[in-house]
């Protein structure tokens, strides 16, 4: 019960309103996206946070077993925290999110982390370069649920995209919140990622790669002028009615995206989109 008291006492009761049934057949989606990442043709598996609704200790138990049969997959797993793991101060002060996770929070250079195990770098192949990155903070006030990435993460963002050893690769920037909605537009101040428009200075001049974002319950694409990387958002995988996630080839410096779709019994990947997205457009 001590994991009750503030916010929680908020996001309760809306949970038990209707919240929690749109993730009744959780874990059953979750076991069918497994089947993917046991394929053998799934290189690398993200998860770009949210893997659980108030940050409990029995949630983060359960999310652990859940997402087992993904580590244990042949693909590579990177993942970063949401808001709703991130929930509490208390969260933080006893480092659930890292804890629970421990191993799987690996980095291949590890002299760039700059705040806890943040930013995590995997280096896969000659070829491809992840960086993921902590933007999800605790907001005590019930209506607030913005997230911020630090700034000493933002610096160390900027020093690893300039390394050697990370020239040349196609670079996969994965934080919890979205930095833009599907229109290009910003999110709200008391929903968005407060320090977006520095975030999207220090991606502008990716010259291959992409963003890959979570938090809008809503799968969606864009690219905004004047910054490099295209910005995929994977909304829910698991969320009733919404689901979706984003399937990605990389063949050089060139990336083709294809959307997942739960079907009612499992998921369905569509066919490759034939041309790419002009400048501020957005598709779903």
């Amino acid at each position: 019960m001590r994991d009750w008291p503030g916010k929680r006492v908020a996001g309760g009761i809306n949970f038990l309103r209707g919240r929690g049934r749109r993730f009744e057949r959780a874990l059953e989606k979750l076991d069918r996206l497994t089947d993917f990442a046991n394929s053998g043709d799934v290189d690398l598996v993200v998860f770009s946070g949210d893997f659980t609704a108030m940050g409990t200790r029995a949630e983060f138990a359960t999310a652990r077993a859940a997402i087992q049969p993904f580590v244990t997959s042949p693909a590579e797993f990177v993942c970063v925290a949401g808001n709703h793991d991130i929930y509490t101060r208390t969260v933080v002060r006893e480092k659930r999110f890292e804890t629970t996770f421990e191993g799987l929070l690996e980095t291949d250079l590890p002299d760039s982390r700059v705040d806890g195990p943040w930013p995590t770098v995997r280096l896969l192949g000659d070829d491809v370069a992840v960086v993921a990155l902590n933007s999800a903070k605790p907001n005590p006030i019930p209506w607030r649920s913005s997230g911020r990435i630090p700034s000493v993460q933002l610096e160390a963002l900027g020093e690893i995209l300039q390394r050697s050893d990370i020239e040349g690769r196609f670079v996969f920037v994965v934080t919890h919140y979205a930095p833009c909605l599907a229109d290009g537009s910003p999110d709200t101040p008391t929903h968005g990622l407060e320090n977006a428009e520095a975030f999207l200075r220090t991606c502008a001049g990716i010259e291959r790669g992409a963003i890959l974002c979570g938090h809008v319950h809503q799968t969606y694409r864009v690219r905004i002028p004047a910054i490099g990387p295209e910005i995929f958002c994977a909304g829910s995988a698991t969320m009733h009615e919404l689901e979706g996630f984003w399937m990605y080839d990389v063949d050089g410096g060139s990336i083709a995206a294809r959307r997942g779709r739960w079907t009612g019994s499992g998921y369905e990947v569509e066919t490759l989109e034939a041309n790419p997205l002009p400048e501020g457009g957005a598709q779903e």
